[in-house]
C-alpha cells in the first residue's frame, strides 16, 4: 500500500463523510465569503417519456440518497461543521414549454445558469426535464458540488436505480439534526477539534517549505518541464486581448468514441493526454500568452476508496506544456508528464492547496478571502470523467441517446475570473459509441464570446482529425 493510499484509508476514518472537509469545505467557504456557487449538471436525452411519475419516483429515490444532505454549523472553534440529513421532498421542474430539438443545448446551458441550489438549507439537487418536438424527453440533473463530485453523483444514480428496481428506499448513514442537537452534538464537535491538530500541524510545515523553497529559488521552479520544441517567444508576441466585462461560455461536443480512441493510440497517447492536448491547444488558440515555464494544466484525480460516502473526494496533478501540442508533435511528451505526475501525486503529500483548509478555519474571514484569491489556478482544467456507469447513462432504465457531465462557478466577476484561472475548463465522459466533451469557458477576454469558443473548438478537433457535432 502506498502512502497515498494509506492516507485515503486514514481520511476515511479522521473525515468521516458526516463533516464538511476538503473540497466540501473550500465550496462552502467560496460560497459564504463570495457567494460563489458550483452547480454539477448531469444531461440526458432520452428517446421516450418516462412520464413526471416516474421522473418524481428518481427525484425521491435520489433525495434518500447521499443528495438528501445539509449543513450543521459548529459554534466549537476549528471543529468542522456537519453533514445532517435535509429531510425534505425533492424539486422537480417540468418545462412549460416544448424545446426544438436543436436548441436542446441552449435549454440545457439556460437551466444550468439558471441553478438556485442551497446545501446550507437541504436544497442541494434539483431535477428538471422539457419534451422536445420529436417526442424526447431532454432530463437534467443539477447538482451543488458542495454535496457531490462527479464519483458521488454516480453512486447516487446507482442506488437510486437500484432502490426502484428494488421498490426500496434507503437513507445513507447521516444522522439527523436532532441526533447530534445538544451536549451530544458539542461533545462530538470537541473530539473533532482535538482531531484536527494533526492536521494543523501537518498543514503549517507543508505551506511553510513551500513558502522556504519560493524564497530560495522560484526562478528555478519555474523552468520549464516539457521536453517539447521551445517556442514560447511566439506566444509572448501576442498582443493582449482586450478586456471585456463577458460572461462565462459553455459548449457541449459529441465525437465518435473509436475515432477518438484510435487517434489518441496513434499519436502515442490515451484518451486522457489526448483530451489534455486538445484542451491546451484550443486554450493556446484562443490568444492566450501562457507564462514563464509553460501551459499551466491541472488533470482531475479521483481519490475515493471502496466505501467512501464523502460528498468531495477529488484531487488534482499539474503539468506545464511548454509551446504548442498537436498532432505533429504527438502525445508522447503529455503522456510522459501526466504518468510521472500521477506516480508523485501517489507517494506524496506535500500539496499545498491540499493542506490549506486545515488552518482556514483559524483565520479571519478577511484574511482567508484574501488568501483563496491569491492562490493562482492553472490556466486549464481537465476531468477526463472515463466511461459512465450504466446506471449513469440509463437512470431512468432505458439508455439515453445522448449524455454530458459538466459543473460551472457561478458568481464570479469579469475581474475575478481575469486575475485567477482557470481560464478554460473541460470534462469528457464516453458511453456507448460517443465521447461527450463539455467546455466551460472562463477568462472573460480569451473565451467571453460563444461563437468563437465553439468555432475555436471545432477548428481544433478538425485538426486532430476528429469529427464531431455540437448540441
Amino acid at each position: 500500500m502506498t502512502s497515498r493510499e494509506a492516507a485515503k484509508t486514514t481520511d476515511t476514518v479522521i473525515d468521516p463523510a458526516d463533516r464538511v472537509a476538503g473540497a466540501d469545505e473550500s465550496y462552502d467557504l467560496a460560497e459564504r465569503l463570495f457567494g460563489w456557487t458550483a452547480p454539477i449538471q448531469f444531461a440526458w436525452v432520452l428517446a421516450d417519456d418516462p412520464g413526471h411519475d416516474a421522473v418524481l419516483d428518481w427525484a425521491t429515490a435520489l433525495a434518500r440518497g447521499g443528495f438528501g444532505r445539509r449543513i450543521v454549523r459548529t459554534r466549537v472553534p476549528v471543529a468542522r461543521h456537519r453533514w445532517v440529513r435535509a429531510e425534505r421532498p425533492p424539486t422537480v421542474y417540468e418545462e412549460p414549454t416544448v424545446v426544438k430539438d436543436d436548441a436542446v443545448g441552449a435549454w440545457l446551458d439556460r437551466r444550468l445558469r439558471d441553478a438556485d441550489l442551497d446545501p446550507g438549507a437541504g436544497r442541494g439537487f434539483t431535477v428538471e426535464y422539457a419534451h422536445t418536438r420529436s417526442g424526447r424527453v431532454v432530463l437534467t440533473l443539477l447538482v451543488s458540488h458542495m454535496i457531490a463530485d462527479g464519483h458521488a453523483v454516480h453512486d447516487a444514480l446507482r442506488d437510486a436505480r437500484r432502490s426502484a428496481e428494488n421498490r426500496l428506499g434507503s437513507v445513507r448513514g447521516l444522522p439527523t439534526a436532532s441526533e447530534v442537537s445538544g451536549w451530544s452534538g458539542v461533545r462530538g464537535d470537541l473530539l473533532d477539534a482535538a482531531a484536527q491538530v494533526p492536521a494543523i500541524v501537518r498543514a503549517t510545515a507543508v505551506i511553510g517549505r513551500a513558502g522556504v523553497r519560493a524564497l530560495l529559488g522560484r526562478s528555478a521552479a519555474a523552468a520549464p518541464v516539457s521536453d517539447a520544441p521551445e517556442v514560447m517567444g511566439a506566444a509572448e508576441d501576442r498582443p493582449a486581448p482586450p478586456q471585456r466585462d463577458a460572461d462565462t461560455t459553455l459548449a457541449v461536443v459529441d465525437i465518435p468514441r473509436e475515432q477518438w480512441e484510435a487517434r489518441a493510440a496513434a499519436l502515442g497517447g490515451t484518451p486522457n493526454s489526448l483530451f489534455t492536448a486538445v484542451l491546451t491547444s484550443v486554450l493556446r488558440e484562443t490568444g492566450h500568452v501562457a507564462p514563464p515555464g509553460g501551459t499551466r494544466v491541472c488533470i482531475a484525480v479521483d481519490t475515493r476508496s471502496d466505501g467512501d460516502d464523502r460528498a468531495n473526494a477529488s484531487g488534482g496533478v499539474w503539468i506545464r506544456l511548454a509551446g504548442p501540442v498537436g498532432p505533429d508533435t504527438g502525445l508522447a511528451t503529455v503522456r510522459r508528464l501526466s504518468k510521472e505526475a500521477f506516480a508523485r501525486y501517489a507517494v506524496t503529500d506535500d500539496a499545498v492547496v491540499d493542506h490549506l483548509q486545515a488552518i482556514a478555519r483559524l483565520m479571519p474571514d478577511v484574511v482567508l478571502g484574501r488568501l483563496m484569491k491569491a492562490v493562482p489556478g492553472p490556466d486549464v482544467t481537465v476531468s477526463n470523467l472515463g466511461a459512465a456507469p450504466t446506471e449513469s447513462v440509463a437512470p431512468l432504465g432505458t439508455p439515453a441517446e445522448r449524455f454530458a457531465i459538466r459543473a460551472v462557478m457561478q458568481g464570479r466577476s469579469a475581474a475575478d475570473r481575469r486575475a485567477q484561472g482557470p481560464a478554460l475548463a473541460a470534462w469528457s465522459v464516453q458511453y456507448a459509441d460517443t465521447v461527450t466533451v463539455t467546455v466551460f469557458g472562463i477568462h472573460p477576454d480569451l473565451v467571453g464570446d460563444t461563437a468563437s469558443l465553439r468555432a475555436t473548438l471545432s477548428s481544433e478537433l478538425t485538426r486532430w482529425g476528429l469529427d464531431h457535432r455540437f448540441w
